[in-house]
């Protein structure tokens, strides 16, 4: 509609013009060379306006012959790099698809076709990777550095090869470089957490952590767990160092941050007793106990009262054991102690309470020694000791994502590497099944499986065990 309406608007103009010069038609006269030409002013501007014409169109013939050449070599440039667009593109796929030999084939090609080094020295870094040519990756993600545009790529590219290689020093410091580009990366926050607490650079972890949570990638709970861990790391380290002031600063942090961890709770009590406060050790694993028993708590707690006294032991465990009631490691500590005071129905009951439904290996050894001292009776502590061969395991500090068993708890596990991933539990029990194959029960398969033992109260059977004896 406005474009109709424009139009007409110029074809007015236009005849009014023409009608304009029509009335007022003058006269032009021309001398030159001896020439005269006379004519009216419209057939001139007509003349003009014709000869401006075929000007016009003349250098536009001329400038279009003269640019054939340039325009069929752009043709060809077009053409060449739309080609190697594609092969780029195929040989990313081969890459995705784990086809080295073809990605190889796509990455020459594409560098033959491409002015444009940075896209073709990635795909050929992949493809030497995937072909297994480290040395020729490296060379590529090392060229990839001298380019602003692909520094940051070529950082990623070495700082994984690095970790595969197991040279971690050298990938940390690729994190940092890559850190000082894009602060901002979640991948670059993660390894940089992952390897400073690896090579116990502690506050480059907790700084990591600090970025971590400020980019969302952990809620607060996660991120004080995490920090609870590194400190309680930490805190180890300085102990055993000697440094007893850093020791007692990280151990206090670590069960500020992570109270439901163990072995913070432990550092913490080991700090205290050396520094001489056994009441702050017992008042900080007391705690602890509520919530997470552990066998190691008890043998700090009876450090952190002592008694020389076998049932004044068994006492004070049994005040410890009363912050978690029922729970098995309560029980089970209770039947150490009372077994050693040679409270033997005690032992018996704390023992079966900690067995449930099925005893452990630990606890089927302790009913045969139970057995042994209570009533001399060997045939029946053999019985348990053969049942002992075929319980599952004793609790251990199991790694949850390889199944690794450690007598000691680690922050990061030794086999896989994986943050926080031990856990108090029974290893896993490993079974050949009726055609060979080996069978697996992981830990978190039986916690769900398990059922609960059923039973009096536990202030109920300590009457009954007192009033027995």
């Amino acid at each position: 509609m406005i474009r109709g309406l424009v139009f007409f608007l110029k074809l007015a103009v236009l005849v009014a013009v023409a009608v304009w010069l029509a009335d007022q038609p003058g006269e032009a006269v021309i001398t030159w060379q001896g020439y005269r030409v006379e004519t009216s002013v419209g057939i001139l501007l007509l003349i003009v306006a014709a000869v401006a014409v075929i000007a016009a169109l003349t250098y536009r013939f001329w400038g279009g012959l003269l640019g054939v050449p340039g325009g069929i070599a752009q043709f060809w440039r077009d053409r060449r790099r739309q080609h190697g667009y594609r092969a780029l593109t195929q040989g990313m796929v081969a890459v995705a698809a784990g086809e080295p030999q073809e990605a190889r084939r796509f990455a020459r090609k594409a560098d033959d076709l491409l002015d444009d080094p940075p896209l073709t020295m990635l795909l050929s870094a992949q493809a030497a990777q995937l072909n297994g040519d480290e040395a020729a990756a490296a060379r590529y993600f090392t060229a990839m550095l001298e380019d602003p545009e692909t520094r940051f790529l070529g950082l990623r590219g070495l700082l994984r090869q690095a970790q595969h290689e197991g040279t971690w020093q050298a990938a940390l410091q690729y994190a940092r470089q890559a850190y000082d580009i894009r602060p901002d990366t979640p991948w670059v926050l993660w390894a940089l957490f992952d390897l400073a607490f690896k090579l116990g650079e502690s506050d480059t972890a907790l700084d990591a952590l600090r970025d971590l949570q400020r980019h969302d990638q952990l809620t607060r709970g996660e991120a004080s767990r995490r920090r609870g861990v590194v400190l309680t790391e930490r805190a180890r380290r300085h102990h055993e160092a000697g440094k007893q002031d850093a020791a007692d600063q990280d151990s206090r942090e670590a069960v500020k941050e992570a109270p439901e961890l163990p072995p913070a709770a432990a550092i913490r009590a080991r700090v205290l007793l050396d520094n001489g406060d056994p009441r702050g050790a017992a008042k900080t694993i007391e705690r602890t106990w509520a919530e997470h028993p552990h066998p190691d708590l008890v043998r700090l707690y009876l450090e952190a009262k002592p008694s020389q006294d076998a049932e004044q032991r068994y006492q004070t465990v049994r005040r410890l054991a009363g912050r978690n009631a029922g729970h098995g490691e309560s029980e089970l500590a209770l039947g150490r102690m009372a077994l050693e005071a040679g409270f033997w129905e005690r032992a018996r009951t704390h023992l079966d309470r900690a067995a449930g439904e099925r005893a452990s290996e630990g606890i089927c050894r302790l009913m045969a020694e139970l057995e042994e001292r209570q009533h001399d009776d060997r045939e029946a502590a053999r019985q348990w000791l053969r049942r002992a061969a075929d319980a599952p395991a004793d609790p251990a500090w199991t790694c949850t994502h390889c199944g690794a068993v450690s007598r000691d708890w680690y922050g990061q596990c030794p086999s896989c590497d994986s943050f926080d991933s031990f856990a108090w539990q029974s290893p896993p029990e490993i079974r050949v099944g009726a055609a060979g194959e080996i069978e697996t029960t992981s830990p978190d398969e039986r916690a769900r499986l398990a059922v609960p033992a059923g039973g009096d109260s536990g202030g109920e059977a300590e009457t009954a065990a007192d009033a027995r004896e």
